[in-house]
């Protein structure tokens, strides 16, 4: 989508941030067109983001649901979803109790496996204020290439907001700011009912965001994530980052002392 302008030695401990004690696994399964090495990665990282989302009582919303099972990739939906949910969670500790590799010669192709169990130590990366949440609902969940995505939020009280998108299928710069942006300077917001993209005022620019196809997938459908960060002080956040970890990180640096919230959505966009 784009924006166009009209003119080893683990000493497990409990912390005081009540932090959770998880052992879960994750299994990434191949038919040879990547190593092993890189499976067994890609299970070590389903492993600490099932941790998290067990360890802080996490669920993908049925809406969510829903919207994976009409893309070309429920499976990778599914997990691009749960790497967003992470986002809520910072493992401040973990372990490897397992590794187990394998292949599956019991189906035509051959499959194969690598499955890795861990001992995670979990807590939340945001200060708690159950009082201070929003709602965001999406014009629609599936587009076509050069439709127009609008929002609308309901807010508990006044916040500032950050919104960002999720590129899954890129190698580089995976996360992109959405909002604020170059005419949409201003993310505070103090009515409890407002809708993206806005009108900025003294500005002749109208702006809208307008949905693309990638170029870069050959599937029929794929599925584009939103995340959006609403905050009670205004934070800095870059406006790209390479992948989910590397916005995780920033979160967790400025969760310590700020409330936060996070919501996420999926949306299809078909070719």
């Amino acid at each position: 989508m784009k924006i166009f302008f009209k003119i080893f030695f683990f000493l497990f401990f409990f912390s005081q941030s009540s932090a959770e004690i998880i052992t879960t696994e994750g299994v990434f399964k191949h038919i040879g067109d990547i190593s092993q090495k890189r499976a067994c990665k890609l299970a070590e990282k389903r492993a600490k983001e099932k941790a998290v989302k067990e360890a802080l009582g996490l669920k993908v919303s049925l809406e969510e649901t829903q919207v994976c099972k009409g893309t070309d990739g429920q499976d990778r939906c599914e997990d691009n979803q749960t790497s967003i949910l992470s986002l809520n969670g910072e493992i401040t500790q973990v372990k490897i109790l397992n590794k187990e590799e394998g292949l599956d010669e019991t189906i035509d192709p051959k499959v194969y496996y690598c499955k890795i169990t861990i001992k995670a130590e979990v807590q939340s990366a945001f200060k708690e204020d159950k009082n201070f949440e929003f709602q965001v609902k999406l014009n629609e969940m599936n587009f076509r290439n050069g439709d127009k995505l609008k929002l609308k939020f309901v807010v508990s009280e006044p916040l500032y907001l950050n919104v960002f998108q999720f590129f899954p299928y890129r190698n580089n710069e995976q996360i992109i700011k959405l909002f604020p942006n170059e005419v949409e300077k201003t993310n505070f917001f103090k009515n409890i009912n407002f809708l993206l993209p806005t009108v900025p005022k003294n500005s002749s620019l109208k702006i809208d965001y307008i949905v693309e196809f990638p170029k870069e997938v050959k599937m029929e459908r794929v599925d584009e994530h939103l995340i959006f960060i609403a905050s009670k002080k205004n934070i800095k956040l870059l406006n790209s980052y390479f992948s989910m970890e590397d916005l995780n990180k920033r979160l967790i640096e400025i969760g310590k002392n700020n409330i936060v919230r996070k919501e996420q959505k999926t949306y299809t966009i078909i070719k």
